[in-house]
Formats: C-alpha cells, structure tokens, sequence
C-alpha cells in the first residue's frame, strides 16, 4: 500500500514537470519574431525633384530603426535602383532569427535582397529601391533656323521621349511620340496658307518608365507661318530623296519594285537606314564602325538620347554616338564613356581627377568632398 502511494507520488512529479517545461518552450519560443513587412512608399515631388521613400516597418514587437542608402543622394536617377538598407529593432525581450526569407520578410515598393540579423535584437533588411519623378517641362518650344518644318524644343532632364501635336488653324493635324528633342513636321505640314504651332510634353515611353516617371504638362511653340519665298523654295526642294521612290511599310520601294538595301535615305529631311533585308532599322544598330539609334519610327536620332535604360548618351550632328570628352554647348563639358553612356561622379582621365555632376556636367570652381575643383575641372588638394 505504501509502496502504491510513492508510486503515484512520482507519477505526479513527473506530470508536472512535463508540463513546466512545455510552458517554458512555449514561452521562449513566443520570444522569437517570425515576421516582417516593411514597406517603400513612393513620393512625387515638385517637377524634376527626386525625393526619398517614406519606409515603414510592421509586425508584432517590432519597430523602424536606421536607414541607409549605398548611393550618394547625388547621384540618384529616376528608375536606377538603389540598395537601401533597413534595421528593423525589436522590443525588449524578443529577438529575431539568424535570417527571414522573403515571405517572411515582405517587402513593398521595393525589391527584397536580403534579412539577416545583426545581433539578437536588430534585423537588417536590404532591398532595392527605384526612384520616382514627375517630368518636368521644356523651357522652349520653336522651331529650327534651317527649316521651317523642323520642331525643336529645349531638352527635359529624365525625359526619355515627347509627346507632340500639332495644329494647323487651331485643328489638330497629327499626334506623335518623338524619343529625341526634335520632329520633322513637313510631311504633316504641307498646307502652306495654315498658320501652325505645336504642344509638346516629356512623357514616360515604355511601360516600364511609367513605373518611376510620370508625364510632364504640355508647352505651347511659336506659331509658324510661311511667306512667298517659302513656296518658292517647297517648289525647288520638293519632298522626297528625288529618286522616285517611297516607303511601303518598312521599306523602301524604287519605281522598278526594288527595295533600298544596306544603305542610308533622306526621305523628308529624315535619315533612314535600311538592312539586309530592306527593312528600316529601329533602335541602336552599328555601320561603318560606329553606333547609331533610330526612333521608333526608324529615323535617326541626334543630341542627348535616354533610350531606356537608364543611362544618357550623346549622338553627334551625323548621328554618331560620341565618347570621350564633348562640349554641347559653350562652356558645360560632359564625359562620355568608351560604351556612350554619360559619366556622373568623379573621374581619373589620364592622371588627373574631375568631378562631374548628377546631369554629367564637369564641376568648375567648387570644393567638392574636400577636393578643390579648378577653372579647367581638374581636382587637387
């Protein structure tokens, strides 16, 4: 009989240790923060103004720590991504786990890299971010001295193409998208007797532009009128190459039926270039040892070009993209590099340093991260 009661005695300890440590486990385990989400909200500022994301952090016991971002604020472009990283701190007595993946580290209006923590009470999330824009607006809107028929406006920074219509006596003649700062009207332009102008605006092309750029508002050209001389001229020029042929389609067909292949025309004061197949080429395409890149149109570009991805580059007067050192316009010199693109930052050009500037032009007498920075761009100490 005693020997019963011990028995169910130790059976009883047992059962409450079991429980015990059931709690304890439970307990530490409650202790451990199993999700994340932090969150990138996009802001659209004044017109060309590049502001950061307002982060957000939310989950149990959990709050926004530090934020960092690998890329000099200066250096911000629209849709360049830039890695940010965020420490998401925990409240007292909880900690995180050696690392979240992405479902259980979420994050929103950003790309998740990575979540690692710190130490027990400190996560660090890396995501990468692509800032937003609002384009801004041409700050001219006329038209070429060589021609008439030539619209030209001042470049918009960011702007990787234009909207344009044009009007003749106030009615709209013709509605386009133009990837360069320039259209050539005269085909759409051809009633003499109309007084015509034109609105442009800088406006996101491709879908993914329209993620990180939003339109800018329509600029209204100078009128343009035309004068005897001009008909006099429309006469003599006439509108085509002069050898009979025109565009069919892609192509460009000779009176006998042929088609232009490997080689250049200038159909209404627009370059073209036509392959192997007689097609009109679109986009970046070398000839001759060197780089060009038709609109979507298949006529040549020339002047500051974003085709896209993300970078700028220069193409000449013949429509060659440049590299090197280039000066545009009096006094602003820019660095291409030997790929095209624009440089931004600081640069070692044969043993000396120069800084360049967000928009790529060279810095002239300032100090720039303790550097001092000459009349000629060079930097010393």
């Amino acid at each position: 009989m005693r020997k019963n009661r011990t028995l169910r005695a130790a059976l009883g300890l047992g059962a409450a240790m079991s429980l015990w440590m059931g709690l304890y486990a439970y307990g530490a385990q409650s202790s451990v923060i199993e999700s994340v989400n932090v969150s990138f909200k996009t802001i659209y500022g004044e017109p060309e103004e590049i502001s950061e994301p307002e982060v957000t952090v939310s989950g149990k016991s959990c709050s926004l720590g530090d934020v960092q971002y690998r890329t000099d604020y200066d250096n911000w472009k629209p849709g360049r991504k830039v890695r940010v990283e965020v420490t998401v701190v925990a409240e007292d007595g909880k900690y995180f786990p050696a690392t979240l993946n992405r479902s259980k580290c979420k994050v929103t209006g950003a790309d998740f890299v990575s979540a690692k923590a710190l130490d027990d009470s400190s996560l660090q999330v890396k995501a990468d971010y692509r800032p937003v824009t609002v384009l801004g607006d041409t700050q001219k809107a006329g038209w070429s001295s060589t021609s008439k028929k030539k619209a030209v406006w001042k470049s918009v920074e960011y702007a990787p193409g234009y909207t344009l219509t044009l009007y003749g006596d106030n009615k709209v003649v013709k509605r386009m998208t133009v990837e360069s700062n320039s259209a050539n009207l005269a085909d759409y332009m051809t009633d003499m007797d109309k007084t015509y102008y034109y609105e442009v605006k800088a406006v996101p092309v491709t879908s993914d532009e329209k993620k990180y750029l939003k339109e800018g508002q329509y600029v209204t050209s100078t009128d343009q009128e035309f004068d005897w001389e001009d008909y006099e001229k429309e006469e003599k020029r006439g509108q085509g190459p002069g050898d009979g042929g025109s565009f069919k389609g892609d192509n460009y067909v000779m009176p006998d039926g042929s088609k232009a292949v490997d080689t250049w025309k200038l159909v209404s004061g627009k370059w073209y270039y036509f392959d192997g197949s007689g097609s009109r080429v679109k986009g970046w395409f070398q000839t001759g040892g060197r780089w060009y890149y038709m609109d979507q149109n298949g006529a040549m570009c020339m002047g500051w070009l974003s085709p896209g991805d993300g970078f700028w580059y220069y193409l000449g007067e013949n429509g060659d993209m440049l590299t090197g050192w280039i000066q545009p316009s009096p006094g602003t010199w820019y660095y291409l590099e030997p790929d095209g693109r624009m440089k931004t930052g600081w640069l070692n050009d044969n043993g000396s340093w120069y800084y360049l500037d967000s928009d790529g032009s060279m810095a002239v007498n300032r100090i720039v991260d303790g550097w001092n920075i000459g009349q000629d761009g060079k930097a010393s100490r």
